[in-house]
């Protein structure tokens, strides 16, 4: 299995990516939960090699 880092980015803001580091999903998800009372437009990013792409459903 590749290894995962996780992100979030920003539809106001793209190629702006916060880097949330190598974390279990449930983790990545929380951390967008939070994120998103205050930035409702972001959205959680992953990346296996040197690009990021939005998260997939898991």
């Amino acid at each position: 299995m590749a290894d995962i880092e996780y992100g979030i980015a920003s539809t106001s803001r793209p190629g702006d990516i916060e880097p949330l580091g190598r974390l279990n999903r449930q983790a990545a998800e929380a951390r967008i939960a939070d994120s998103r009372v205050a930035w409702p437009d972001v959205y959680l990013v992953q990346r296996t090699g040197n690009t990021w792409a939005p998260a997939t459903e898991q």
